[in-house]
């Protein structure tokens, strides 16, 4: 993090599948501060999953904390605390993020499924494990990070994005160079410029490596 500057004071960091913007902030408790954020309203779409898949995990996110669930996810899925609370509490407020999760589904079989019932208003994206996040509609993490791009007067041929799930699609077209994880599913390896190892072989690092080495 220090060879990269990740934490330079105002250094720009792009979270919530784009639909929130922190900046570095040192002298803040949490050590950053929100310069962006986009809303929706979750509960539509709440009701409409529920109708379909009534045991689906759901969870808000709450930003800086973790996430409210109406269930606990399995462990390790979700950073942060969960805070288990009704559906009401759930739909109750303007959301940046939210996730469902439906164990006992196939991917293909959830994926499937969430084409078939239509989500509107949302821009949303099928993870692994019959896997579901919802973002305010038009919002990904390649709007955000164009954003962010013209913030910093970036020229467009300097950009990479590395990624490993289907809601990094967006982001790998968007970047001059982008670079799927070995683990990604096939349409990202697909659509990537290049590839390289999986997280548990330290992919990114090599990647980074790989373009710092063309920079220099």
């Amino acid at each position: 993090m220090e060879a990269l500057r990740l934490m330079t004071p105002e250094r720009p960091a792009v979270c919530s599948n784009g639909a929130v913007t922190v900046a570095v902030a040192p002298e803040q408790a949490e050590g950053f501060e929100i310069v962006d954020q986009v809303t929706f309203d979750p509960a539509p779409a709440i009701a409409l999953i529920r109708t379909h898949l009534p045991t689906a995990l759901i969870a808000v996110e709450e930003i800086g904390v973790g996430f409210k669930v109406s269930t606990p996810f399995p462990e390790g899925e979700l950073w942060g605390e969960e805070i288990e609370v009704p559906v009401e509490e759930l739909t109750a407020r303007p959301a940046t993020r939210v996730t469902f999760r439906e164990p006992n589904l196939t991917t293909e079989d959830f994926t499937s499924l969430v084409e078939r019932i239509g989500l509107h208003g949302v821009s949303y994206a099928v993870g692994y494990s019959a896997w579901l996040d919802l973002a305010p509609e038009g919002v990904s993490k390649a709007s955000a990070l164009e954003q962010v791009r013209r913030r910093l007067e970036v020229e467009p041929h300097r950009t990479v994005a590395v990624g490993d799930q289907r809601n990094d699609l967006e982001m790998l077209h968007w970047a001059a160079v982008g670079y799927a994880m070995g683990q990604a599913p096939e349409e990202v390896l697909r659509i990537a410029d290049r590839t390289t190892g999986a997280v548990e072989e330290d992919g990114l690092a090599d990647a980074l490596a790989e373009v710092l080495d063309e920079l220099a």
